[in-house]
């Protein structure tokens, strides 16, 4: 499914130097298009938020759409403003996103086009690509995310650390189109002081690696946004056998 035109040594060389890539016309065209449709018109969607006053393991909330319905208009609104009074100070973030693995194991939503993505990247062929662009010949372990921000979404300074697993690299599937800077949703890197390094615009048919961990925020997304940022991403992990 990855480009075969892809010089996949150049691209580990840049990586190297960078400790991040962005790649441009990573997929097959084809398939890229059917990934992009199946993103913006399939996926059940949840809003993952984060709860600080929770256990650690128990932070991450993914709320369904009848879970939202049942809080009802009052109860949403006391949600969105928890979740901003959190943000002011606390690690924090807001927006819409659907666990592949956990979906296909669960046989939810059959038949869905992302899930023939997510076997092709937790398949041999793209870990050779992932081992070769990375430098790391012990990953051996994928998860994926479709994701979905719009108005109101954002996601907050942090390095995709985790005391849960062994994560080597994140990578993001861009999968969006018609996407300008003034309209939020930019992937920033930072410096150790908190600068912005050099930020990343949402595109189509792209495909974002890099290590972990670097600190990273994707900004917010205005209200008068109404399009979507679309993308699959998850991290390259290492599972011990």
């Amino acid at each position: 499914m990855l480009n075969p035109e892809l010089d996949v040594k150049a691209l580990a060389e840049e990586f190297t130097r960078a400790g991040r890539i962005c790649i441009r016309d990573a997929l097959d065209p084809e398939f890229a298009e059917r990934v992009h449709e199946s993103l913006r018109t399939e996926v059940p969607r949840r809003l993952s938020v984060y709860d600080n006053r929770r256990p650690p393991r128990e932070r991450a909330l993914k709320l369904t759409a009848t879970d939202l319905d049942r809080m009802g208009a009052q109860g949403r609104t006391s949600l969105q403003r928890e979740i901003f009074r959190q943000a002011n100070g606390q690690f924090q973030y807001a927006y819409h996103s659907f666990d592949l693995l956990e979906g296909f194991r669960n046989d939810e939503q059959p038949g869905l086009f992302l899930y023939r993505l997510m076997q092709y990247l937790a398949g041999e062929d793209f870990f050779a690509f992932a081992r070769a662009l990375v430098g790391d010949s012990d990953i051996n372990r994928i998860d994926g995310h479709a994701t979905c921000y719009t108005a109101g979404h954002f996601l907050k300074d942090h390095a995709d650390e985790s005391p849960f697993e062994q994560r080597r690299a994140a990578y993001v599937v861009g999968m969006t189109k018609g996407w300008n800077a003034d309209m939020g949703g930019l992937l920033m890197f930072l410096d150790e002081e908190g600068r912005v390094e050099e930020t990343f615009l949402p595109d189509f048919n792209t495909l974002t690696v890099f290590s972990v961990p670097v600190p990273h925020v994707v900004s917010y997304v205005p209200e008068w946004v109404r399009e979507k940022r679309l993308s699959v991403t998850g991290w390259l992990t290492v599972l011990d056998r």
